[in-house]
């Protein structure tokens, strides 16, 4: 999620040729390994959160890089990617609680 922000920061400010396209895609293999590693392990509760925060990040990635290619889809443009890149927060957040749910760390917040 850091990277994705500093990614889209950089390109809405200064433009794709000055975003470090390799910081971006290190990141998103850290976190395929992660998530991989987290379905083996990870209650359901706490999966279900994952496989959505996932799959947000997914669709914003990709949202990215067809913006990056010159081919976007309907409607996308780098402010509809940030948007869509901010909102996925709040699924962290909830994604946390669950994960300190389970831990028995947090009865709630």
């Amino acid at each position: 999620m850091t990277a994705l922000n500093r990614h889209l920061h950089i390109v809405r400010e200064r433009g794709t040729a000055e975003a470090d396209s390799d910081a971006l895609e290190e990141a998103k293999n850290a976190h395929r390994d992660r998530y991989s590693a987290a379905q083996m392990i990870a209650p359901e509760e706490v999966l279900r959160r994952a496989g959505a925060v996932n799959q947000a990040l997914n669709e914003v990635y990709g949202q990215v890089k067809r913006l990056e290619r010159g081919a976007p889809g309907p409607g996308e443009t780098m402010e509809t990617a940030a948007r869509a890149q901010h909102e996925i927060w709040e699924m962290l957040r909830t994604m946390r609680t669950a994960m300190r749910q389970d831990l028995g760390v947090s009865h709630g917040e």
